[in-house]
């Protein structure tokens, strides 16, 4: 009989145990000791990496430190912990009996084990742009009978929320006053919360984010990342709304010649991290709030796809977090044209990557194919039944 070695899927380890015939009773536990993750933990002081370290060797496991460490000429450094499941599981409990910290860093350990592991269905967010210069439907939707029939198209076609705008944040945008904002928005929120249907507000003004929260905004989605409007963190703290953050630098007008980073991954995550501290400081739980990356803002199109590449990273955040990637230039860049049925297709692609890696909100021009897409991944790992994504 010939041997054979075959590569097989990490995360489906649990079903592949069961086929070799593996004691069902143990399962859960053995699992444990085949699915691998790798972490990183910032900031660590030498006396500290220095302990982690020591444990993971002791349980089978490694980290990698800055080369400064053991000979005590670094003040901080980052720390690279790999190991199974059930290796990180032990490291965790032993740290939770050392000083300096370390009790803290163990929870969060624990914390990024089970936010790695957690299948969750999306929630699809259907836009609704009410401008007359979006870069991909400016001025389609102004009227309001157009608009409405819009709204009830995408709901229809699979969308969960209506995010509504009514000033253009494409590349070289100008700023609209709040008044015409509302303007526009308030007799399409209106006839949509009448009807029973969720709605987000895309605005970066928080005189119509405030005027919309009355009228029922489920969630007020701000593209500058509270940057734009001091008083956007006093309005959402006196509501009972939800907030998404997005990362972004300057305005729409001038955001593509700030693409400059250190890391950017990493430079994204720690601002949307200060944000959401920021936040809970004022009295906001984490509970109501959204972080987005910012496809699109202030990135060029290799820092696009390189955070699309690397977003399961931001699961670690903790918080919910929302992608919206639908015919954006980056996209745009593979299949060179600007017609929307062909960019739709590859949007939908896409979506079935983020579905993937555990996003829980896709913003989309096109809820039809996005559904298309999260019934195709729900059809593959029909086996895995995952929760609605909180809302």
């Amino acid at each position: 009989m010939q041997f054979r070695v075959k590569t097989i899927k990490n995360d489906d380890i649990k079903n592949k145990l069961l086929e070799i015939g593996f004691d069902k009773s143990y399962l859960d536990y053995a699992s444990f000791k085949h699915q691998f993750l790798s972490l990183e933990i910032q900031n660590l002081k030498p006396h500290q990496s220095t302990i982690i370290k020591q444990t993971a060797l002791s349980c089978g496991a490694d980290a990698a430190v800055h080369r400064g460490v053991l000979l005590n000429e670094v003040e901080f450094s980052n720390l690279i912990l790999s190991g199974t499941i059930k290796q990180l599981k032990t490291i965790a409990k032993s740290l939770c009996n050392q000083p300096f910290s370390l009790p803290y860093i163990a929870k969060e350990i624990e914390k990024n084990i089970e936010l790695n592991y957690k299948l969750k269905k999306p929630l699809i967010m259907g836009i609704l742009n009410l401008t007359e210069d979006s870069f991909s439907d400016g001025g389609k939707y102004l009227n309001f009978d157009d608009a409405i029939k819009h709204a009830f198209e995408l709901i229809e076609e699979g969308a969960d929320i209506i995010d509504i705008g009514a000033e253009s944040t494409r590349p070289n945008a100008y700023e609209i006053k709040d008044d015409i904002e509302i303007k526009r928005l308030i007799p399409v929120a209106v006839e949509l919360k009448k009807a029973g249907i969720k709605i987000s507000i895309d605005t970066r003004h928080s005189k119509t984010a405030e005027k919309m929260i009355e009228l029922g905004a489920d969630i007020i989605n701000d593209v500058s990342g509270l940057n734009f409007d001091h008083n956007m963190v006093n309005v959402i703290k006196n509501s009972n709304s939800d907030i998404v953050i997005m990362h972004s630098k300057g305005t729409p007008y001038d955001m593509d010649k700030l693409n400059n980073y250190k890391n950017l991954c990493d430079d994204i995550y720690n601002e949307l991290s200060d944000k959401i501290e920021f936040l809970e400081n004022k009295g906001i739980k984490k509970e109501r709030i959204i972080i987005d990356i910012g496809f699109g803002f202030a990135k060029n199109i290799e820092q696009n796809f390189e955070l699309l590449e690397r977003i399961k990273e931001f699961n670690s955040i903790g918080i919910r977090h929302l992608a919206g990637t639908s015919r954006k230039r980056f996209l745009k860049s593979i299949v060179k044209t600007d017609e929307n049925e062909i960019l739709d297709d590859i949007t939908m692609l896409s979506s079935f990557y983020l579905i993937s890696q555990g996003i829980d909100f896709l913003r989309v021009h096109n809820a039809k194919k996005t559904k298309t897409a999260l019934d195709f991944y729900n059809a593959i790992y029909s086996q895995k039944p995952y929760p609605e994504a909180q809302f």
